[in-house]
């Protein structure tokens, strides 16, 4: 019996019902173990088995459904990340600084911003994005 106790209680609820027994969707565990128990056929080997038996399906069902999942995120992130095979779809971040002559303290600083301005124009459009 100590088998009972330390299973899930999804996984008592469906022995139960395999069982032939009916089970209260607000049942607590223990209630299941004495539904379970207190049945007038019960045989602890033949409970042992379905119960191992369930639970293995239960976990095998997970398990599929986890490889399933990253399989599809596997998925979306390759079409993410290529787009046509070759380009990636996010667009590279610029350091307009390195791009640009530093600002001479001596100099208008009007000049230095419209530079600025065009440098930046020119390198936000330049990219499909």
């Amino acid at each position: 019996m100590s088998f009972l106790s330390r299973a899930r209680k999804v996984d008592l609820t469906t022995l139960a019902k395999e069982l032939g027994l009916t089970v209260e969707s607000d049942a607590k565990v223990s209630d299941v173990l004495k539904l379970i128990t207190n049945e007038k056929n019960y045989d602890e080997d033949f409970t042992k088995d379905c119960l191992e038996v369930i639970t293995n399906e239960r976990l095998d069902k997970r398990k599929d459904e986890n490889e399933k999942r990253e399989y599809e995120l596997k998925k979306l992130e390759s079409k993410a990340t290529l787009s046509d095979g070759n380009v990636p779809l996010t667009v590279p971040k610029l350091n307009l600084m390195k791009l640009m002559p530093r600002y001479d303290v001596e100099s208008d600083i009007s000049v230095y911003l419209s530079l600025y301005n065009k440098t930046d124009n020119q390198h936000r459009y330049s990219y499909p994005g």
